[in-house]
C-alpha cells in the first residue's frame, strides 16, 4: 500500500497548468488523429520543429515545451495520454501514435521536412530514447530524468499488475516490471530494486545502439524517482561505444529528478545549457 500510495501522489503532483504566449493551434484525435499544441515559428526560414513529450503527469506538455518555444523553435507539444479520445492511463501507448505526430511536425511549412528534435522528461525520455532508436530522422535528443529500459505502465489501480508502457506493431515492448524484494521507503527504493531484480535477459534494454541522433541525457544527483544517472550512464556507455562523442551525460550536483524545473528558468545557466544542447551537443 505505501508503494501504491508514493506513486500515485508523485505521478499526480507532477501535473501542472502552464500558458504560453506564442502562436499556437490546438490538435484534437478526431481532426487530426492526435492531441497536441503546436507553437508556430515567427521565423522567415524554415527551423527544425522540437517534438516535446511529458512524463506520468499526463497530458500536453506546455510546461516542458515553454523553454523551447521561447527560443524559437517551431514545437509540438504531445498528449500520449490523459487527453479526450487517448488512454486514460500510462500503459500500453503505441510508438505509431508518436511516429504519426512526427510526420505531421515534418511536413508543416515552417519546419525541415528531413529532421526533427525530440525532448522529453522522465517517462517521456524513456520515450525519446525509444523512438529515436526507431526513427533515423530524429537528429537530436535531449532527455531529462531518462531511462536505459522500457518500465512496466503505471496504473492507478495498483492492485491491477501494469503491462508495458509501450507497444510497437501491434505487441507489447519487453518491460521490466516492478519487482521490489526489500523495503520499499520511497519511489527510488522501487525502480532501484526492480532493475536489479530484472529477469528478462536484456530484453528490456532501449536497443540505443540503433540511435543516429546526437543525444544529451540531463540528470539530478538527488533524483528521488528512478536512479536516472545509474541509467544515463549506462546509455551513454553503449552509444559512445559505437560512435564516439554520440551521447553527452551532465549530471547535476543537488538537482532532483526534474532538475529543481531550474533549466525552465529563461536566462540561468542550466537554461541556456539545455537549449544550447538542442542542436549542437559536441560543441562542448
Amino acid at each position: 500500500m505505501k508503494t501504491q500510495t508514493l506513486l500515485i501522489y508523485f505521478f499526480f503532483s507532477l501535473l501542472v497548468s502552464f500558458s504560453c504566449e506564442a502562436s499556437t493551434r490546438s490538435l484534437k484525435i478526431e481532426d487530426d488523429g492526435f492531441v497536441a499544441t503546436y507553437y508556430s515559428s515567427e521565423s522567415q526560414e524554415r527551423k527544425v520543429g522540437v517534438l516535446v513529450l511529458g512524463g506520468s503527469e499526463g497530458g500536453v506538455p506546455e510546461k516542458l515545451a515553454s523553454p523551447i518555444v521561447e527560443a524559437g523553435f517551431p514545437t509540438l507539444a504531445l498528449a500520449y495520454f490523459k487527453e479526450e479520445g487517448l488512454p486514460p492511463e500510462l500503459e500500453r501507448i503505441p510508438l505509431e501514435y508518436v511516429i504519426q505526430a512526427m510526420s505531421w511536425l515534418k511536413s508543416q511549412p515552417e519546419t525541415t521536412p528531413d529532421d526533427i528534435i525530440v525532448v522529453g522528461w522522465s517517462k517521456g525520455a524513456e520515450l525519446s530514447l525509444l523512438l529515436a532508436s526507431k526513427e533515423p530522422s530524429i537528429s537530436n535528443v535531449v532527455a531529462i530524468a531518462p531511462s536505459s529500459v522500457v518500465w512496466a505502465g503505471i496504473l492507478k489501480d495498483w492492485s491491477k499488475v501494469p503491462g508495458s508502457s509501450w507497444t510497437y506493431d501491434g505487441q507489447d515492448l519487453a518491460f521490466v516490471p516492478f519487482n521490489p524484494s526489500g523495503e520499499v521507503n520511497g519511489l527510488l527504493d522501487l525502480y532501484t530494486q526492480s532493475l536489479e531484480n530484472r529477469a528478462d535477459n536484456g530484453k528490456a534494454n532501449i536497443p540505443v545502439q540503433k540511435i543516429s541522433a546526437d543525444v544529451v541525457l540531463m540528470t539530478g544527483e538527488n533524483d528521488e524517482i528512478w536512479p536516472s544517472p545509474t541509467m544515463a550512464e549506462t546509455v551513454c556507455e553503449k552509444m559512445n561505444a559505437r560512435t564516439k562523442h554520440k551521447c553527452k551525460h551532465i549530471n547535476y550536483q543537488g538537482a532532483d529528478h526534474l532538475l529543481n524545473y531550474e533549466f525552465l528558468k529563461e536566462g540561468s545557466d542550466m537554461n541556456q545549457t539545455f537549449i544550447k544542447m538542442l542542436t549542437n551537443h559536441n560543441n562542448h
